[in-house]
């Protein structure tokens, strides 16, 4: 499908930094990407089955003939793919994402942030890994929401005190640095401009909080998220920083 094809290529999945595609098969389709027991090598033989006979109805009837009938639906398939994904506790993104066989000092933030994901019985990868499969261009709304802030002043104060108290030894208490680097100006800016906010909220729950011996729940890290932001300049909204999986936005630079 065309519209569909388009954002896969804008997305992680088909450009990133490893240089390694994954296909359309190895997300939808599963046991495509991880060596298949003979078991579930007859249940991949019947989804493709299934979904091939859907595939090919839909498309021979052109049910989804125009971009206007592709984005009314997309909604309700993207509901649709993310509950069997829940159903089946991630299995297509376990087929290639082993989070248990992360190791050695390039994969020490990965172990770090999923740390409480590995030792539990279930995944929500779709919490912080929302647009990893398509990236489709904002929505008026999400313009807005970003154009009216980025968090609440209630927010940037509970996390300016989480700060003083966990941070500040080694970022220093105005964010000049120390034993850490600063967190304000310049410095901000090349650790953090053009990144991804899921980076920076990724960084405090992982690496920053075991360096000072302690450990953030999400709403914590996202609470000192806010007040970066705020003490780098970004303008404050009506809506908190609430939901890892809502963190897709780019930081800019000045």
């Amino acid at each position: 499908m065309t519209w569909a094809s388009a954002a896969y290529k804008r997305g992680p999945h088909y450009v990133n930094p490893v240089g390694v595609s994954a296909s359309c098969g190895q997300c939808h389709i599963p046991y495509e990407s991880s060596r298949a027991t003979p078991t579930e090598y007859v249940k991949l033989l019947l989804f493709k089955a299934d979904r091939g006979a859907k595939d090919f109805w839909n498309e021979s009837h052109k049910t989804i003939a125009t971009e206007e009938e592709w984005e009314k639906r997309r909604p309700q398939l993207r509901t649709t793919f993310e509950s069997y994904l829940t159903s089946h506790n991630y299995i297509t993104c376990r087929g290639c994402h082993r989070l248990d066989s992360f190791g050695g000092p390039r994969s020490q933030m990965k172990a770090l942030i999923h740390k409480d994901v590995v030792q539990s019985d279930g995944f929500d990868c779709l919490q912080c890994h929302r647009n990893v499969g398509h990236v489709y261009g904002q929505s008026q709304t999400q313009n807005e929401t970003k154009t009216g802030g980025w968090y609440t002043e209630e927010q940037a104060t509970t996390g300016g005190k989480a700060y003083a108290q966990s941070c500040a030894p080694c970022h220093g208490m105005n964010l000049e640095g120390g034993a850490g680097p600063a967190l304000k100006g310049s410095s901000w800016q090349q650790l953090y401009a053009g990144a991804k906010l899921l980076t920076a909220w990724g960084e405090i729950k992982g690496p920053m909080a075991q360096y000072a011996g302690t450990t953030f729940t999400a709403k914590q890290s996202l609470d000192l998220l806010a007040y970066l932001l705020q003490q780098n300049g970004l303008p404050s909204g009506k809506e908190p920083l609430a939901d890892t999986r809502e963190l897709s936005e780019t930081i800019p630079s000045k």
